[in-house]
């Protein structure tokens, strides 16, 4: 093992030197971080604008089909009443709306105090009886005398027989039985029947299970729901369902009621749903202005300080710099005169000049006077897909008519998809930035064996001053030795 002489015989500080030599040699390792630096910096670039290109595809994908231009809203004068919702290309038209019954579930119990039941008071009876609804199959239910009302509840609650129970505390330790109809309705009315008695001695019981130790039957049984369809008026002509939705009144509306309106109706208006596509012409409008300007910014140059951004110069950006404004000032080819521009309906560059210089603007009331008055002009302006016409000879003798929206679309995707510009430019990147980080660890690993030489190199050095030092001393005391002799 050597031993590190650090200048004690040459007087040098040899390990500064050696960390000042290391240092000069790193510079190769510094040139190399700078570039992954620059290269990362241009990744985190891609996926910027990666990020705002999805974000505008995404916000073009209900203008590229038609179902958001037959958008419909519906207004009640008495939104309490009712809950209406109204598909795409439902009729513009109004209505009245009464609602003159609820649907209900049948509810029933016993009203007779003499019947309720202690907690754990065994019912004292065996047999079987079936439940279940009007329209519906009846269950068998087999009673043990042992059972009590929970355990009751329970077998019913298995049972699955569209019925469900429930034991509810009436008073202090005095409990009855509750039966509901699991779906509410006319036709779901409780049905209890063909109860047979097994009393485990052969002696017939007194009283009946069903009405005279339950009161579910007979005198004793107390209706809490009576077994009810809901009943609306539209126009005043009659609707019932055994629920509270009534979805095939009218075509592309559904409606559930929710409150009685009593003798009067309220109004149902059924209209286009401008805002909504208003909205998301907005909305792709302000993705497009908000990817221009990180485009701007990620692309700018600084002349005072002659420093560029990241992406300055790059031909890809200025690609879709150009691809972004085209469709703005381009004609829709097999759209008529009146609607084959975006600018016609109210989407345009901002004027030279103004505020908004460089940018998309909506003029919102011309917008909305177009989708009122041609709803589906519009949305072949943004929509229209017509695939080009070939000959038998392979020839295109019409050209292919595609709306803003699909062109724009088709564009993001080939820029998008794993195979495209952008996947292409972050592979390259990362296979770049992979290649320097090898390259890296390559110089540090050759920095760390040049460094043991260095040490190995003056380690000798010093070794070597050390025995001339040595050899120095040696002859020195020699010749004194010698002159001391002469002297005597």
């Amino acid at each position: 093992m050597s031993i590190k002489l650090n200048g004690i015989i040459s007087g040098f500080d040899t390990e500064t030197l050696i960390s000042s030599l290391m240092e000069l040699e790193r510079v190769r390792v510094y040139r190399q971080e700078e570039r992954q630096e620059q290269l990362e910096a241009k990744k985190k670039a891609w996926q910027q604008v990666r990020s705002g290109l999805t974000s505008i595809q995404t916000k073009l994908d209900q203008l590229r089909f038609p179902t958001l231009f037959r958008s419909r809203k519906v207004e009640l004068s008495d939104s309490s009443v009712a809950t209406v919702s109204v598909d795409s290309g439902a009729a513009q038209s109004s209505y009245t709306l009464r609602v003159v019954k609820l649907a209900q579930s049948h509810m029933i119990t016993t009203g007779d105090e003499a019947l309720y039941k202690a907690a754990d008071e065994q019912l004292g009876w065996a047999g079987t009886f079936e439940i279940g609804t009007k329209d519906g199959a009846l269950a068998t239910i087999t009673v043990e005398a042992t059972d009590t009302l929970s355990s009751l509840a329970a077998k019913i609650n298995e049972a699955n027989s569209g019925v469900m129970a429930n034991v509810v505390m009436v008073r202090e330790g005095k409990f009855r039985l509750i039966l509901s109809a699991s779906q509410s309705g006319a036709d779901n009315e409780i049905r209890l029947a063909n109860e047979v008695a097994q009393p485990p001695d052969g002696e017939p019981y007194e009283k009946g299970f069903l009405d005279g130790i339950l009161g579910l039957t007979g005198s004793s049984r107390l209706e809490l729901s009576a077994a009810q369809d809901a009943e609306i008026e539209v126009n005043g002509h009659s609707y019932t369902s055994s629920t509270n939705n009534f979805e095939n009144v009218l075509p592309g509306i559904k409606i559930t009621a929710k409150k009685l309106t009593g003798s009067d109706p309220v109004s149902m208006i059924v209209s286009a749903d401008t805002d909504k596509v208003v909205q998301a012409v907005k909305d792709w409008v302000n993705a497009v202005n908000s990817l221009q300007d990180q485009l701007k910014n990620l692309t700018a140059y600084d002349a005072e300080k002659k420093t560029s951004s990241v992406l300055t110069g790059d031909s890809l950006v200025r690609s879709i710099q150009y691809y972004l404004r085209e469709p703005f000032s381009a004609k829709v080819l097999g759209m008529p005169e009146s609607m084959n521009m975006l600018s016609q309906i109210g989407v345009s560059t901002g004027a030279y000049g103004s505020a908004n210089y460089g940018k998309i603007v909506v003029d919102e009331a011309k917008l909305r006077e177009a989708i009122q008055r041609d709803p589906e002009g519009v949305a072949r302006l943004f929509g229209l897909n017509e695939e080009a016409v070939t000959n038998e000879a392979g020839i295109v003798t019409e050209p292919a008519h595609k709306g803003i929206a699909v062109q724009m679309n088709e564009y993001l995707k080939s820029l998008l998809d794993s195979d495209g510009a952008i996947g292409t430019r972050e592979e390259s990147l990362s296979k770049q930035i992979d290649r320097i980080k090898e390259t890296i660890e390559r110089i540090e690993l050759q920095l760390e064996q040049r460094e043991k030489v260095l040490q190995q190199q003056f380690t000798r050095m010093e070794e070597v001053l050390s025995k001339l030092q040595s050899q120095n001393n040696y002859l020195t005391a020699m010749i004194k030795s010698l002159s001391s002799s002469d002297k005597s």
